[in-house]
């Protein structure tokens, strides 16, 4: 396998794998069109004509890792996609501000005038600088003219009232013929935009669904026929359910396999195992999971443990965990079923209820006053949404 995809130039391994297989990059050979819920349009199709209309602003709504970004590169084109981050508004006043400074304009417009004095033994002149602050102007010019599009990603990650004020801004500039596309999660307040009575009627909304499991085997399918390797059905549908709806985690599974630290000359299920475990050694989520697993500062007091069915003994946060990251993967689970999944890990002792949902709660508070990358399940209306599948992935296949 490892032979037949790679090729040694000097001191340099050209991968061919790492060609076709790519998790953080655009997929030119694993690129996958889908449909758009039971349409008979595909996204690409509903993206390129929500940008056709003057005046709208085009909402894109899906759950994380679900290639809503790369559905924007495939229709914009990456030299005409201005991608920003909700972050990136953080530390910045004016909107336009950072905008401008992200495609590279001097938001300062000096302009000079020379004046000149005459006569008969000299001749001099003086220099008139004048300092304009630029402002929206000059960014939707930029914008019209180039015909770029603001691409709006994470808008979640925004404070609400970033948000409000983002939307109020773009509200006044779409009709002016600037192109925008909002990126955000289906299970995050979106009030700023799609309950904005200001924006009513002006937004073109696309919901992305999951994806389904034939999709993502499409991946492997396109990689593998480009690298001359044929698998098993199975081994492609195995693949495609420990990728938890997440195209990522399907080029991230299948591009590791030939990247395991040894020869692999047949690919089985040992195989993909060892690739989802090698998959998750550079996420960044292992102080994330230590600092849920710690819970609330107890004040001293040991926190009571549980004996599990598997003979090991955990506290309850923990035992949450094990239990969100337990078979089969889901990215929403109800409080009814993860209430199942815990009891089915405590061996003789009943946990109640009460104990689970006020666990909940405050883990919820803590990943509430942490970072981004902290909040990667949100509790909601008796129901876990989990809004980072990276994150699942990892508690499933490293031990915690």
């Amino acid at each position: 396998y490892n032979i037949k995809n790679s090729e040694k130039r000097g001191d340099k391994v050209d991968r061919r794998d790492a060609k076709i297989f790519k998790p953080g990059a655009y997929p030119d050979l694993t690129y996958v069109t889908r449909m758009s819920g039971e349409t008979k349009y595909t996204y690409e199709d509903r993206l390129k004509q929500s940008l056709s209309i003057d005046g709208y602003l085009t909402y894109i709504v899906g759950p994380s890792k679900t290639g809503k970004t790369v559905l924007c590169e495939n229709v914009i084109g990456k030299e005409k996609m201005v991608p920003m981050s909700g972050n990136d508004f953080a530390k910045e006043n004016d909107f336009w501000t950072a905008v401008g400074k992200k495609v590279g304009l001097s938001m300062n417009a000096e302009v000079s005038r020379r004046n000149a004095n005459f006569s008969e033994s000299e001749e001099r002149s003086t220099e008139v600088r004048k300092n304009y602050l630029g402002n929206k102007d000059i960014v939707i010019d930029h914008f019209t003219e180039s015909g770029k599009v603001l691409v709006l990603d994470d808008f979640h990650y925004a404070s609400d009232k970033i948000q409000y004020d983002i939307a109020c801004q773009l509200k006044e500039v779409i009709r002016l013929g600037f192109k925008a596309i909002v990126i955000s999660l289906p299970y995050r307040s979106d009030d700023a935009i799609r309950l904005n009575p200001d924006l009513t009627g002006r937004i073109s909304i696309i919901e992305i669904e999951p994806w389904k499991q034939r999709e993502l085997e499409e991946i492997a399918r396109k990689g593998f026929y480009e690298l001359g390797i044929e698998l098993e059905a199975r081994l492609i549908e195995r693949m495609a359910l420990e990728s938890i709806n997440s195209p990522q985690l399907m080029q991230s599974i299948c591009l590791n396999i030939g990247l395991l630290p040894f020869d692999v000359e047949k690919i089985t299920d040992e195989v993909i195992m060892e690739s989802c475990r090698f998959t998750c050694n550079n996420f960044p989520y292992s102080d994330v999971v230590r600092v849920l697993k710690s819970g609330p500062p107890t004040r001293g007091q040991k926190r009571l443990t549980y004996e599990l069915q598997d003979g090991s003994r955990r506290d309850i946060y923990s035992i949450i965990l094990k239990a969100i990251a337990d078979n089969p993967p889901r990215v929403e689970i109800s409080f009814e079923h993860i209430s199942k999944r815990v009891q089915k890990n405590v061996k003789n002792e009943k946990i109640t209820a009460k104990k689970i949902r006020d666990t909940l709660k405050n883990l919820q508070k803590i990943m509430d006053e942490q970072i981004p990358l902290y909040q990667v399940f949100e509790w909601k209306d008796d129901m876990i949404h989990i809004l980072d599948s990276l994150f699942l992935f990892y508690i499933r296949w490293m031990p915690f």
